[in-house]
């Protein structure tokens, strides 16, 4: 549905491809959540995830883009499980 030249951006909860990479991302991101609100709200919010959301690596959503039709992918930014993403078709 987007024209060519139009751009698409993400940011989302992502996961990474290793999975040791990945154990490590969401034991920090825990620990976070845990200084924050406490252990109840830790497990509140990664059982929230769990349950509502099935986040998925960049490189696996760069590259369902590219198969569907985007020229150009980019990695704008990224922080533990958090990512902003997008490309032009």
């Amino acid at each position: 549905m987007l024209k060519p030249g139009g751009c698409l951006m993400i940011s989302d909860l992502v996961t990474q491809d290793d999975q040791r990479l990945d154990d490590y991302i969401w034991s920090k991101y825990g620990d976070y959540l845990e200084s924050f609100g406490g252990k109840e709200y830790r497990q509140k919010v990664l059982d929230y995830i769990a349950k509502e959301d099935s986040p998925r690596s960049v490189t696996y959503q760069l590259g369902i883009m590219k198969e569907v039709g985007f020229n150009t992918t980019e990695i704008l930014h990224k922080n533990l499980c958090f990512a902003a993403f997008g490309g032009i078709k």
